[in-house]
């Protein structure tokens, strides 16, 4: 399920903590682990970072240790600063490499690039095709306010895959496993990959799940009708989707649509999704794993739920019912992840 890990290292923190993540799911699923670093030609690096690569390779360069292949080839016609830069690349990178084989994964590479970050880890995440992009929430150039930094938003909003994100309770410990895990589910089909996914990670990590579903008061008929087997309904949960369903064709106003679908056979739908939710984790041997079906706004009950759960992982899929395709911002996993308390997995 997941092959090939993406990480983007810089050097920060958060990035230090994604990589602890990502080699602890290289190793779990023995994936391919791509270590990236986008330097910043003029960006904000942090002084003892900038000071210490410089030290090196000063000390580099007066032994001659590149011509003896000890050193990374840096281009000797850059300007001092530059060499600097490259040379950091190479040692956060190089520093990461040997923290992902101390901890058993074999299967690792290293890439370095220059240019907009997010721009080039989205590059490479379609270049090798990338299952899951494992990155911290801001980079060391971005502001501490915030919860999402402007690369982690732009590769959010535009990864060809699977995205998670770590917050700042992550940067400031290394991975302790993976204890609890809330996965949300509207029974779209973004949302149902959520599942499976998070059902995967419980079972490895033997982690307990909790499978949400809040009602979906906003969602028409059709998308409700979509998101389960009709069939499976009761007969009045179908007749209320289908007069529904008539009210939309005879153009009536939102209220009357609301009106049209009870309570009963939004919570009867919900269960159903849950119901769904729960063979698919069963069938991927989760031993722990609870179901709540809550009336509340979506995003407001997952955030609710993972902090009264200490959540260690929140998962949920990038679209769900009656979101647009492309768009994300205002989306519950953009509100989701800009305020999570815990890792956030986007699930493409």
């Amino acid at each position: 399920m997941i092959r090939s890990i993406l990480t983007p290292i810089d050097g920060s923190r958060h990035a230090l903590a994604a990589l602890d993540l990502s080699i602890d799911l290289a190793r779990t699923y023995g994936a391919r682990l791509i270590l990236l670093h986008v330097g910043q030609r003029d960006g904000e690096v942090p002084r003892d970072l900038y000071q210490a690569a410089a030290r090196e390779l000063a000390e580099v360069e007066q032994r001659g240790a590149e011509q003896q292949g000890e050193a990374p080839d840096i281009h000797p016609h850059l300007s001092e600063h530059l060499r600097i830069m490259e040379y950091l690349g190479h040692k956060v990178l190089r520093e990461a490499q040997q923290a992902a084989a101390e901890r058993g994964v074999g299967n690792s590479e290293t890439v370095i690039d220059f240019g907009d970050a997010g721009e080039r880890i989205l590059h490479h995440a379609r270049h090798r095709s990338a299952d899951l992009i494992v990155m911290g929430s801001r980079g060391y150039g971005e502001l501490e306010g915030l919860f999402l930094g402007s690369v982690s938003h732009k590769v959010l909003h535009l990864a060809p895959c699977s995205c998670v994100t770590l917050h700042r309770t992550e940067a400031e410990a290394g991975f302790q496993g993976l204890k609890t895990i809330v996965v949300a589910s509207d029974g779209s089909d973004h949302a149902t990959k959520s599942v499976e996914l998070a059902s995967d990670l419980a079972a490895r990590y033997g982690a307990r799940l909790v499978l949400l579903h809040a009602l979906r008061r906003e969602a028409s008929a059709a998308q409700l009708r979509a998101a389960v087997d009709p069939s499976q309904l009761g007969a009045k949960t179908r007749e209320e989707l289908e007069m529904a369903e008539r009210l939309v064709a005879m153009g009536s106003g939102a209220g009357l649509l609301a009106a049209a679908i009870s309570e009963a056979a939004l919570k009867e739908i919900g269960d159903h999704i849950l119901k769904r939710g729960e063979a698919a984790a069963r069938s991927r041997s989760v031993e722990r794993l609870e179901l709540r079906l809550v009336d509340d706004d979506p995003a407001r009950a997952i955030l609710a739920t993972a902090r009264e759960e200490k959540a260690d992982l929140i998962a949920l899929g990038s679209r769900g019912l009656g979101e647009v395709a492309g768009l994300l911002v205002g989306s519950v996993s953009y509100k989701v992840n800009h305020a999570a308390p815990c890792t956030c997995l986007v699930v493409r």
